[in-house]
């Protein structure tokens, strides 16, 4: 039987129906929750990827949409340096970020174990499936979820960058061997640790300068991804792009403080975590089309696209077990449970076709 209050929401309701004025359920909670979304903003539009990001771009528009205009997003376009935006959101200045996880390396409890060599294909179509595969893994997303969620963050989505595993040179790399004395570029500690484990000498130089440095013999050989290697030049100063074990991934995280998303309403918070596993798969597949479409503009500039020999190949996987051995110093306790984690899901994404 319908108590007093019941029956009076009741009749309200049907007066309202009858009348043609939209009814709102009672205790319904319509109210608008912006959110502070602090732009990395370090790539321009030339990487299709860094647009979704954009004022008015998939990002926000999805989840006004998703929302019926309940979440509000403010954009601000490199509102912290790259080093600090996950302290801004693990703190509160900011309620959402995305990071570029190569910054991080190794100096964060980010989790970047892309920046392994092994564990995704080296091949880059087949590294950003298998990738993508790992964020879609329940088992791990909850270790994401738990540590992630001890430094105040809550993990949103991946998006996936052209693989960084290239060689730019002039000089070709037909073995192992080649590495030795060369000197090479390349960005961040883990892949640095890499070259020098190769036999290879690193070299700190600005992207904007890799060009000029390599015409003038300051370096060898920049290790970069195909896109972004010939955006800037190296095309014009290279004879061969040779693929490597070393950073295999080059992923950007996006990030929420978890306190704010806590706030939300369970539903916004349904909302926010399915336009992201939406946002992280559209941006897969443009990754892996805008790969594709370099190769033929790669290979009509001359440059020669190597591999190293399958042997060579094996004896690079072995002497960058340094890398993950760092990896694991850095991560702590928590580091190798996710390491099995990511690696088994790795394993069940092969297997898909074979059973």
């Amino acid at each position: 039987m319908f108590n007093h209050a019941k029956k009076t929401m009741w009749a309200l309701a049907m007066v309202l129906l009858l009348s043609g004025i939209p009814f709102t359920a009672f205790g319904a909670d319509d109210s608008v929750h912006e959110l502070t979304f602090a732009w990395n903003d370090i790539w321009g539009p030339k990487f299709r990827a860094s647009q979704i990001y954009r004022p008015g771009g998939e990002m926000e528009r999805m989840l006004h949409e998703r929302s019926n205009g309940r979440i509000k997003l403010k954009i601000i376009s490199k509102m912290f340096p790259t080093d600090q935006l996950l302290k801004a959101v693990a703190t509160g200045k900011a309620d959402m970020a995305d990071v570029a996880m190569p910054w991080e390396s190794g100096t964060y409890p980010l989790w970047n174990w892309g920046e392994i060599p092994g564990i995704v294909n080296e091949d880059p179509v087949q590294g950003l499936a298998e990738e993508l595969a790992v964020y879609k893994d329940p088992d791990v997303m909850k270790i994401y979820d738990k540590t992630m969620g001890n430094i105040g963050l809550k993990f949103w989505f991946i998006t996936q960058w052209d693989p960084a595993n290239g060689v730019w040179s002039s000089k070709e790399i037909a073995s192992l061997d080649d590495f030795k004395g060369m000197k090479i570029r390349a960005g961040g500690y883990l892949p640095t640790l890499g070259i020098k484990a190769l036999g290879a000498s690193p070299v700190t130089i600005a992207g904007s300068e890799l060009a000029p440095a390599m015409m003038s013999g300051t370096i060898d050989a920049v290790l970069t991804s195909l896109g972004y290697g010939y955006s800037i030049g190296l095309a014009k100063v290279s004879k061969y792009f040779t693929l490597t074990p070393l950073s295999p991934t080059w992923s950007a995280v996006t990030v929420l403080n978890k306190k704010k998303f806590d706030s939300l309403p369970p539903d916004l918070q349904q909302v926010v975590m399915d336009v992201g596993r939406e946002l992280q798969q559209m941006v897969s597949l443009s990754t892996t089309a805008e790969y594709v479409m370099s190769i033929d503009t790669v290979d009509l500039s001359g440059v020669q696209r190597r591999s190293l020999p399958h042997e060579d190949q094996a004896k690079a996987l072995q002497a960058c077990k340094v890398v993950e051995e760092e990896w694991l110093k850095k991560a702590g306790p928590e580091g190798k449970p996710l390491l099995d984690a990511v690696k088994a899901a790795v394993k069940e994404h092969r297997s898909f076709g074979k059973k």
